[in-house]
């Protein structure tokens, strides 16, 4: 399917291809969307394994604007900006979009169109510079928009203007917006103060106590969850390999192990929720041996259907539970249909410490693959230490300056420090190939759509919520509260805030902005300063207070160091007044009778 540049096109018919089924990823040409479909999935145009199945909705759009658009739309993804537009001044241009920022882009417009239509404009060509003006005020005022989101905005109209001139009939383009010649600082909210981040760390009081139980699920839980994961898949493979016809006589091995848990009076496996008792078909089927059509007709049998409600049990796996949690073990045993939920925690917890102990993009860690961290090698006595070598996305351009899907190799490999390392191992156990969140993995009820991806960004977001979750009730029924992770002031933790965080903790060390440069692979210092800093939050004030707190404590040390026999000396001694209780001969004494060794010095 071949396309012309061409300034009057037709409109295409609502069966042909949105866009050309060449174009799309390997495996996925049966998923390009038509013309004319209500909804168009443009999954099938990316490489990135984490890219959302986003589809655009044209019942967003107003009946009077939903067709400029559309047509609109279809020319942004088939056609390139010409050179002239992409170097016009002002805001910087791309020729081709991604799969995501196409999807803002009509995601704008759609907001843009609605607007339009409660003002009673019709038509694209009646929109004058004075109605763009009031949208980008509208914009700022009315909605509130970040100047970032702001900026966002207005690029898609000046898109919009741009596309509308060389392919658009004349009643469907839009004007020059006012900024185009004017620039945007006139038409967008105040930009915040030192070109900061704005999103918000993580509170210690939360990131602290969910790193401990991430690090408790990485390095303490990890091996009994594994090993309940590897029962419950051997349960589940003998389960469907027995899926089909059954023979005769092939429910004696169930009978004769219900048989068993008669005479011995123990309950029998079953699935409990609220007041319905049901039969655990795969379990029994893979526990016996008996396919599952089979548990389910001899589990119906008068006899056992009534020793079942009367003397229902758990699903008990045969997985040790080893780890401890206060000397004590760390949950009760594993039961059958708990183990897909408490994998999902620890996977969860491997993308936690990967996320906050490395400072990776959610899209970076969501894209690693097995054999990303590669023992080192070399002679034992050399220093030596784990690298990620991973890929990313923000910055990757083709030569054209267009963004690349699949994304980039990393110059600078991610330094590992032994948790994160540990982390890598144990995704890397769960099995599978490719990427260590793959969704056929730990997703596997996701539709095919997307096989061959990892989990979406905000399906990693849900289970994190989640994890605290499961943990303060855990915590909660362990009578360990003082353990549970509190709630976050600024809001969900989501996936993008570990960046953040971790970046604010190093900006405060000595040296800390060169070493947030490095690790975060920036060119200029000034980048991370804006990662590091937290100005609109007061943190000037809150860094005098940590100041003082410091001081405090380094003064309550020496108090007390002063009470156990050490000493001051040199200038600081002159300037270090006395602790109130020190004794009255000690006080007196001379200087030559005290300690002359510079404070701390320890017996």
């Amino acid at each position: 399917m071949s396309l012309a540049l061409n300034p009057r096109f037709a409109t295409p018919a609502a069966d042909a291809f949105v866009f050309d089924p060449g174009q799309a990823v390997e495996g996925r040409r049966e998923f390009v969307p038509r013309y004319g479909d209500d909804g168009w999935s443009l999954l099938a145009l990316t490489q990135n394994p984490s890219q959302a199945d986003d589809i655009i909705r044209w019942r967003w759009f107003p009946e009077v604007l939903r067709e400029p658009f559309r047509y609109a739309a279809w020319t942004v993804i088939n056609f390139p900006l010409p050179d002239l537009d992409v170097a016009r001044p002002g805001v910087g241009m791309r020729s081709k979009l991604s799969v995501g920022r196409i999807m803002k882009t009509v995601n704008h417009w759609s907001m843009f169109a609605q607007w339009l239509d409660e003002r009673g404009i019709k038509q694209l060509s009646l929109v004058t510079a004075e109605d763009l003006s009031d949208y980008s005020h509208h914009l700022d005022r009315a909605r509130g928009l970040a100047r970032n989101t702001a900026t966002s905005h207005l690029i898609a109209l000046s898109r919009l203007h741009y596309y509308g001139q060389l392919y658009l009939p004349d009643a469907d383009r839009l004007i020059a917006p006012p900024w185009v010649a004017e620039g945007m600082d006139d038409y967008l909210p105040a930009a915040s103060p030192l070109g900061e981040n704005v999103t918000e760390p993580i509170t210690p009081t939360t990131m602290g106590p969910l790193l401990v139980w991430a690090l408790r699920f990485v390095e303490e839980y990890a091996d009994d969850i594994l090993a309940a994961f590897g029962e419950h898949r051997r349960l589940v493979e003998i389960a469907e390999a027995l899926k089909g016809p059954f023979r005769k006589g092939s429910g004696l091995r169930l009978v004769a192990y219900l048989e068993r848990l008669e005479r011995e009076g123990s309950p029998v496996p079953a699935v409990i929720r609220d007041t319905k008792i049901s039969t655990p078909g795969v379990f029994l089927a893979g526990r016996t041996g008996t396919p599952i059509a089979k548990v389910h007709q001899v589990m119906n049998y008068p006899r056992w259907k009534a020793y079942k409600v009367q003397n229902p049990g758990r699903c008990l796996l045969d997985a040790p539970i080893t780890a401890k949690l206060g000397g004590e073990p760390w949950r009760d045993p594993f039961d059958f249909h708990d183990v897909p939920g408490i994998l999902k925690h620890l996977v969860t917890a491997c993308f936690i410490v990967l996320g906050y102990l490395t400072g990776m993009r959610t899209g970076e860690i969501l894209a690693l693959e097995n054999g990303c961290c590669p023992d080192p090698q070399g002679p034992p006595e050399a220093a030596r230490r784990h690298l990620i070598y991973a890929r990313q996305f923000k910055v990757a351009r083709d030569e054209d300056g267009n963004h690349q899907s699949a994304g980039v190799v990393r110059d600078a490999p991610w330094v590992a420090v032994p948790q994160v390392v540990t982390a890598v191992r144990v995704l890397e156990r769960l099995g599978g190939h490719g990427l260590l969140f793959a969704i056929e993995v730990h997703d596997p009820l996701q539709p095919e759509r997307r096989s061959g991806r990892s989990l979406a960004i905000a399906t990693m977001s849900n289970r994190i919520e989640s994890f605290i979750e499961w943990v303060n009730i855990h915590a909660q029924n362990r009578g360990r509260q003082a353990e549970a992770i509190p709630a976050d002031p600024h809001g969900r933790v989501g996936t993008g805030r570990f960046r953040r965080t971790l970046a604010w903790h190093i900006a405060r060390r000595p040296g800390g902005l060169v070493a947030l440069a490095v690790q975060y692979g920036h060119m200029r210092t000034l980048i991370s300063e804006g990662y590091g800093s937290r100005s609109r939050g007061g943190i000037h004030d809150l860094l005098d207070f940590e100041t003082a707190r410091n001081v405090a404590e380094h003064l309550s040390e020496v108090h007390e160091a002063i009470q156990d026999g050490e000493g001051v000396s040199g200038p600081a001694a002159r300037r270090l007044p006395p602790p109130k209780n020190t004794t009255a001969s000690a006080a007196s004494s001379p200087p030559s009778a005290r300690p002359t060794t510079c404070w701390p010095t320890r017996p």
